[in-house]
Order: structure tokens, then C-alpha cells, then sequence
């Protein structure tokens, strides 16, 4: 049947913040060689891409995007082999962690609750309570631009602290292999998840629509605690909110626009840097057009 590309899709209900304009072209592959095929058809008229998982980490302008959206939503097997897991990359994230932890399998409970695709996980090293995913990740098979296929194992993909290889180099990250700890006790490792959910549904909003912690973690120091010194807990502008459960989680109060969250963490940026000096970089990834927030001069 070969991929089926879509027109002016709107992005809005493919990110946990519920905003963002119309994709000029959208695909969802489901095979690897129909995520190739979305990339010849990117590069043959000469459009940029970009792939999505389950948008969650990640605001859209209200513009859209003017090239090609590939969603992994469709490509999301998960193979096990005793304590070693294959899964594709739009796995979710929080299924591979509920398997290992049927299996008895540890090294994954504690990233329980982190929402979105093992692709994008892996894109970004996410991580929470003491585990990050390079803790388990033996190799990473990906896609680049050109269409060919590369296979790292955990050293060459440099994992770091929100990063790795793959940001910003125009590369698919198809796959992930990963190793586990055999022998633990199902019942022990429910136990944990359940834990780790509860802290998160304690000190996080899940109540409003969001994209998890908005800003990176500056070294020695949290986010959410400079924000909060700054007075900015509870702080609004327009529709975009800091929470008031935890203030390093930016809400969408209804109806929000991508402008409004650019506006507000722009804001944020400016009084966190005139409180303590310290200039806080944004987690959440920001696609396409924004008005400059003019009172945040750039550095």
C-alpha cells in the first residue's frame, strides 16, 4: 500500500499540551521502510521533518509546521528475550516499564509515570528517582538522513543529563535494546512503580494538560525551587499557568495558545535570572514560530 501522507493535520490533539497548528504534511509509518519512505519524501522537496511520539515533551506553534510530521505512534512492538527488551520507538514508555516489571525485571520501576515513546525517552535520556534510561540501554538502532540505517551501543549514543547523539542530529531513533536485571520479585517491583506513581500524582499536575517539567535541572540547584524563590509559584499570563503543585510544571489553563507558553517561560527566564543570576534552559522542546518575548534580551 506505500505510506499514506495526510495534509494539514492539526497538531493540537498529538501533544499533551493540546496546542499547536496544522502540519503541513503528517505521516504514520509503521514499518521501518515506510519511515524511509517519509524521509525520501521529505528530502525530494526539500521540506524538514520531524518525528513524533506521543507529543509530550514538546509545544508546536500556532503556525504549525511547514514540512513533513512523521508519528511513531504506529510502531510500537515490544519484544522480550529473558532479561533483554527490543522495542520500537513508539512504544510507550510506561508499557515497557509495567512488562519489566511483570516479568520481575529490574532497573526500569522508578520510570514509571513518565509519559510519552521510548523514542523520545531515548532521544533525551529521560529519567526520574535515580534511574535514567543509559542506565539500561545496550544499543540504539536509528535512521539518518540520508536514509541509512546506524546501529550505537550505549557509549557511542553519550548519554547525558537530557541528551544524547541523536538531538539535533536529524536522525530516527527507530529502536532500543535494553538490558535488565533478572530475579527480581514481581510483587516488590509493583510495589515500587505503584510508589513512584503516587509521588508523581502528589506533586505533579496531572490535572491540567502539561509537558512535564518545563525546565532543565541547572547544576546544584532545581528549577521549581528558583521559581518558586522568585515568587513565580502560581504566577499567569493569559491562559498559560505555573502550577501550584510544582512550580517547574507550566499549565494549560484552557484554551491555551503555543504563544501563551512561550510568553510565560520567557517570563520565567528573565525574573529567575533577576532573582538569582541563574539562567534557567528550557526541557520542553519548542517547534516553529514564536514572537520574541521582548523583554528577555538574548545571551
Amino acid at each position: 500500500m506505500g505510506l499514506n501522507v495526510q495534509e494539514r493535520v492539526s497538531l493540537a490533539p498529538y501533544t499533551s499540551f493540546r496546542v499547536g497548528g496544522p502540519a503541513r504534511y503528517f505521516c504514520e509509518p509503521e514499518t521501518r521502510e515506510e519511515f524511509a519512505e517519509g524521509l525520501r519524501f521529505a528530502r525530494d522537496r526539500g521540506l524538514p521533518y520531524f518525528v513524533l511520539g506521543k507529543g509530550t515533551n514538546l509545544v508546536f506553534s500556532d503556525t504549525g509546521y511547514s514540512g513533513l510530521v512523521i508519528s511513531a505512534e504506529k510502531f510500537n512492538r515490544i519484544l522480550w528475550d529473558g532479561a533483554h527488551v527490543k522495542a520500537e520507538c513508539g512504544a510507550l514508555l510506561m508499557e515497557v516499564v509495567t512488562q519489566s516489571v511483570e516479568r520481575g525485571m529490574q532497573g526500569m520501576q522508578n520510570l514509571a509515570g513518565i509519559p510519552g515513546t521510548l523514542g523520545g525517552g531515548v532521544y533525551i535520556n529521560a529519567g526520574a528517582f535515580d534511574q535514567e534510561l543509559k542506565d539500561v540501554v545496550v544499543e540504539v538502532l536509528s535512521l539518518d538522513k540520508d536514509g541509512t540505517l546506524r546501529e550505537r551501543d550505549r557509549d557511542a549514543c553519550a548519554f547525558g543529563y537530557r541528551r544524547s547523539v541523536f538531538c539535533g542530529a536529524g536522525e530516527i531513533v527507530l529502536e532500543a535494546s535494553m538490558e535488565l536485571k533478572s530475579g527480581g520479585d514481581p510483587a516488590e517491583l509493583r510495589r515500587e512503580m505503584e510508589e513512584t506513581l503516587r509521588k508523581r500524582s502528589e506533586k505533579q499536575p496531572l490535572e491540567f494538560p502539561n509537558a512535564g517539567s518545563m525546565f532543565k535541572r541547572p547544576p546544584g540547584n532545581y528549577a521549581g525551587a528558583l521559581i518558586q524563590a522568585a515568587g513565580l509559584k502560581g504566577f499567569r499570563m493569559g491562559n498559560a499557568g505555573i502550577s501550584d503543585k510544582h512550580a517547574n510544571f507550566t499549565v494549560n489553563l484552557g484554551n491555551v495558545t503555543a504563544q501563551e507558553i512561550w510568553d510565560l517561560t520567557s517570563e520565567v527566564i528573565l525574573r529567575v535570572r533577576e532573582h538569582s543570576g541563574i539562567t534557567l534552559e528550557r526541557e520542553v522542546i519548542f517547534i516553529g514560530d514564536f514572537l520574541p518575548w521582548p523583554r528577555l534580551p538574548e545571551r
